[in-house]
């Protein structure tokens, strides 16, 4: 006796064909959405953040939870470029630091955790770069606050319903709920915020390694 299988293997193949198809609509839709919105203050944002890597700016960057990561993705491609032709240029994640990150979190100033580290490390023309998907956590807007507070160029790349009300130099926000789509157009966000930085750098001359 014989079991016919390719029935239902082909019924899923195009299921999941489907379902790829559905999600790859929804991210180009949302991606036109998002960079038809945020194209000029990306530009913009990048021609500012050269201004402070030009003067001897540092990238500061952090982010709670998942976007942790972010925040360590973001400040080692600035100092480790990947791309011939482009300097390294100070940055640093502060949720590398986990004895501090630790400590606050154990102490009563647990949403100070971020801008405890800005008010020590940043400096009057500095960077700050902050990751948040909603509902936005205090140590965020905290350490946002404190970045502006220290004169430093302040950037938000948030997501989700309730977000998007931070304070900040530069805010790129999309509505989106779903964390793995808010999560690509961060990705590309930061990658177009470096290499846009770069080309504005090397035109200045700070790529000329002679």
């Amino acid at each position: 006796m014989s079991v016919q299988i390719r029935p239902d293997r082909d019924a899923a193949i195009a299921r999941g064909r489907a379902v790829l198809e559905e999600r790859v609509t929804a991210s180009n839709s949302a991606g036109e959405a998002y960079f038809g919105r945020h194209a000029q203050a990306i530009a913009a944002c990048a021609a500012a953040m050269a201004d402070r890597f030009f003067a001897g700016g540092t990238l500061v960057v952090f982010g709670s939870g998942p976007h942790a990561t972010d925040a360590q993705h973001n400040s080692v491609e600035f100092v480790h470029p990947v791309l011939p032709g482009c300097r390294a240029l100070p940055a640093l994640s502060l949720t590398n630091d986990m004895a501090t990150v630790t400590g606050l979190l154990q102490s009563d100033a647990a949403a100070d955790v971020y801008a405890h580290q800005l008010r020590v490390l940043g400096r009057s023309g500095d960077l700050a770069l902050a990751f948040a998907h909603a509902p936005v956590h205090p140590s965020i807007t905290r350490g946002l606050d404190a970045g502006a507070a220290a004169g430093m160029l302040t950037i938000a790349l948030t997501s989700g319903e309730g977000a998007g009300r931070e304070q900040a130099d530069f805010l790129f926000h999309t509505e989106s709920a779903d964390r793995d789509a808010a999560h690509e157009l961060h990705l590309a966000t930061y990658h177009m915020l470096w290499e846009l930085a770069h080309i504005v750098l090397n035109h200045r001359g700070i790529g000329d390694v002679s």
